[in-house]
Parts: C-alpha cells; structure tokens; sequence
C-alpha cells in the first residue's frame, strides 16, 4: 500500500488548528505523527496562496517547521532557547509579539526538548490571536505532565492511534465506515447537540428543546438500525473479499504505518523492530535504571492477559517481578500509547458490586500478536487466540474514531462478582452501550448477562453489540432486535460483522 492514507482524525485537526489554543498531537511511536502535520502544514500553506493580478503565485512566509530529531537543533536549543523565535522573527521582519500576520509554527517530537514549553507559553501569552503553535510528540510523560503545569488551559490535546481496519479499506475501496461515529452522530442529535452560531436565536432555540423520551429514543435507534445496516451491507457487499481481508490483515499484522506499508512478508520482521526500538529508545530513555530483560518479559506475561482481568500476582509469578514494579511498568506501558487501561463501569448505587480490577488491552494487534508467539493468520483465528486479540482490534477502532470527537465518551468495562461481564462498555446521551465479545453458550447465563448489565446501567436504554467474524464464509450478516428485561429497561442487541465496524 502506497501513498497517503487519510486519517480519522484530520478534521478535528483542522479545526483546532483554526482555535486560539495549542494544538498538541500525542500518540505512539512510529504512528503517523510527522506525516499527519506535513500534511496539516501542506493544507495551511494553500490557505496561505495568495493570487497575484499576474496570475503568478506567491507565498507569505509565515509557516515555520521544526523538528527536534535534528541533533544541530536541540544543541542551538540548550544555548539559547529562544533560537526559534530569533530565527522566525528574522524572517518575519518583526516580533511575535507585534506582528499582525498569522504565523504558523510547527514542532514536532516535542517532548525531546520540555525547556521550550516554558517560551511557547510566553508567546502564546503575549499573541495567541496572531500565532498559532502545532505541536507533536510520543510521550505522555514527558508531554502532559510538563504542559499540564506550564500550559494550562492553553492546548488542545489530540491522540493518534495506528491506523484500523476502516482507514486502510477506505484507501483501498474508497468505500466510508465509520460506524462509532454514525452512532454518535445520532446520539448528538438526539440529546440537541445541533451547532449553534452562537446568535441568541440559535442559544435559546437549544434551550427550549424538550428532553427526548424514552420511547422516541428507541424509535430513533430501531430506526437508524433499520436504515444504516442495510446501507452498510450495500456498501461493503462488492467488495466483501477486500473488507474481509483487511479485517484479516488489520488483526494479524496491526496498523503501524511503517508495518503496512512493507511487503508482507517483512511485516513480522517491522514489528519486532518496532518493539526492539521501543524498548531501547522510549523506555531506556525514561526509565534509566530498568532491567530491559525483565521489562520485555513481563510485556510477554501482559500479552497473555490481554482482554482480561488483569492477575498482576500471576504475572509478578511468571516473571519474577514485584507488584509495586509491575504497576510501574504498566503505568510506563499506558504513558507511551503502547497499552489502555480500561477500569470497571459503575453508576447509580450499583458501584459496590463492582470489581475493582484493571482490564489491559494493547492498542496495536501486531505487536499483540507478536509478543504473544502468534505467528501465522491462521493460528490468529483460533478462538482462544481470537478472543485475545479482538478485543484490541474493537478497541483501537473505538479510540480512533472518537478521536474525531471534542468531546470522548469513557470507556470502561462491568462486571459483577458473579462473573457476568461486558468487555467494552460508553455512554453516550440517553444510552449506554455495551459491547460483548463472546456471548456465553448458556443462554441462561447470556440473559442474566443482559438482565444484570441493564440494572446496573445509570440509562434507561442499553443497546449491547455482539460482533463476529466469519472468515470463510465472509458473512455480512447482521441482527438488531428489541428484548425484554424483568427490570423493564429497553434493551437492544445487536449482531453485527466485523467488516461493519470502523
């Protein structure tokens, strides 16, 4: 696969570029980062055309680019920290703090250098109308906790993730899922979440606007369910041989762009670099005194629990680490984008039924697949390997396409001391959904799965997904219907393929 991949999250992109805060992209390693803001800057430079009464074209030289991998760069930087802001007002004619144009200044892998924070905030400060800041970098720790303090208030943050399944058939089919999205989309209007232009008409418009029933919420639902499957099998049944296979692809090989864009055969090979790279580089870097053996062990042990309840003594056992380490690396793990921590859903008074533990997902399936010795698609869909893996692949759709979003629903997950679960659970207006992974094969025990999870929802109406994915028969199938609860909740479930899912 060649050339640019759009991304999910460009449009936010573009229009926290156009706000008066900083712009900050984080994310994993090798994710697609500096080419997004290359093509972010590509966008903002034919905005900055102008046509001249020749017809010739000429560019204002207000965009500025730096990246802090140059070595010359960072040691300019240590002698003097304004050595940016000296070279952009050089060709600018004039300050920062006075000029009048609109300067674009972008700087990428910013964590490299955490002293220029402290310099973006006194030229945001004294112009933020004037100059905008776009900003990238790959570590949490050393990105939000230094702009958390020094930057407060001042920057919109941004998450990449690695590209999924619906990214990579769009640039292969041209045909649009974006299904966690629709589904939002209808929530939003649902709850009145129509743009206002800011007019007291439109304001008190808003306000006057009724809270939806129950029953239309459900009528909405039905009908979006009638309407949009069918539009998606429509959609995807010319070209179900290609969906399926990049559903296949996505789950065995993950989504780093450096990893999809190699002859396959190569591909394994990428990935264990990639975790080779990261281990010496991101983690060397930040944890000095690690033991990065004992360190690549224990992301073996996290790979076998993958989707699960996390037992941090049975890898502590394994690995012959203590659990206050083990903790710390987890924490080190999530603050480099490599893992999710998701914790238990709780709400109402129903909280104290609730399990406490942290269920871990990594965010790329490749590198699932590869710390777990999966060394082949075909051992990837055994179910007991399927059922590990998936949970990543449902999660990193989820996280990338609400990372579109202004506002991101948390995700968590419920489960009872009973042990009835549902493995990815968000809320979103008057809904909360669900979503199950393996449906137990006891039917007594799948309604008591439903019954129990609606009592503990905080909404009247709970919609649960159940995807599958039948690689053979390559099935488009889907199923939504309204069931009955004891409590009386409206409940729904939903069969529905992965090839539906972006």
């Amino acid at each position: 696969m060649k050339g640019y991949i759009p991304r999910f999250v460009e449009e936010r992109l573009e229009q926290s570029i156009a706000s008066n805060l900083i712009t900050m992209v984080i994310g994993p390693r090798q994710v697609g980062k500096t080419t997004l803001l290359q093509q972010t800057q590509e966008k903002v430079e034919k905005k900055q055309t102008v046509q001249q009464g020749s017809g010739g074209l000429s560019f204002t030289r207000n965009i500025f680019t730096y990246v802090l991998d140059d070595i010359q760069l960072r040691s300019s930087l240590k002698k003097d920290i304004r050595y940016m802001q000296k070279d952009i007002e050089l060709s600018l004619g004039e300050t920062l703090e006075k000029t009048e144009q609109q300067v674009y200044i972008f700087i990428d892998e910013v964590q490299k250098m955490p002293a220029l924070f402290d310099w973006i905030k006194q030229v945001f400060d004294s112009n933020n109308e004037h100059v905008k800041f776009i900003l990238s970098g790959s570590s949490a720790i050393s990105i939000t906790s230094v702009a958390s303090e020094t930057l407060a208030g001042r920057v919109e943050y941004i998450n990449v993730y690695p590209f999924v399944y619906s990214e990579l058939l769009e640039a292969k089919t041209e045909v649009k899922q974006h299904f966690f999205l629709d589904l939002i989309a209808l929530m939003d209007s649902l709850a009145g979440g129509a743009d206002n232009d800011g007019s007291v008409d439109s304001i008190l418009s808003q306000m006057s606007q009724t809270a939806i029933s129950v029953d239309d919420t459900v009528a909405a639902l039905r009908t979006y369910f009638e309407k949009q499957f069918p539009l998606y099998h429509r959609q995807l049944l010319p070209v179900v041989r290609e969906s399926t296979a990049s559903v296949v692809e996505t789950l065995f090989y993950g989504g780093l762009p450096r990893v999809i864009t190699t002859p396959v055969q190569e591909r394994v090979r990428m990935i264990k670099n990639y975790i080779d790279v990261y281990m010496e580089k991101e983690i060397g870097t930040m944890a000095r005194n690690l033991d990065l053996e004992l360190f690549g062990l224990s992301l073996q042990s996290f790979a076998q629990q993958n989707g699960s309840t996390l037992n941090i003594n049975q890898v502590s056992k394994d690995v012959g680490i203590s659990r206050p380490s083990l903790y710390k690396y987890l924490d080190l793990l999530e603050n480099t984008y490599l893992i999710k921590k998701v914790y238990p859903y709780a709400s109402g008074g129903i909280a104290e039924e609730a399990t406490k533990s942290v269920v871990m997902y990594y965010l790329d399936t490749g590198i699932l697949n590869n710390l777990s010795y999966v060394t082949s698609m075909q051992e990837m869909l055994r179910p007991d390997v399927y059922s590990r893996t998936v949970g990543s692949w449902v999660l990193s759709t989820i996280l990338s396409g609400f990372s579109s979003l202004v506002y991101v629903p948390q995700i968590t997950y419920w489960q009872n001391y009973s042990g009835h679960r549902m493995d990815i659970v968000f809320e979103r207006g008057a809904v909360t959904f669900g979503i199950l992974f393996s449906r137990p094969k006891d039917p007594r025990r799948y309604q008591a799965t439903l019954e129990k999870f609606a009592e503990a929802s905080s909404k009247d109406v709970v919609v649960v997904f159940l995807p599958f994915f039948d690689s053979v028969g390559m099935s488009l199938a889907y199923k939504a219907e309204e069931i009955h609860i004891e409590s009386g909740k409206r409940v729904f479930t939903v069969e529905v393929p992965l090839q539906f899912l972006g």
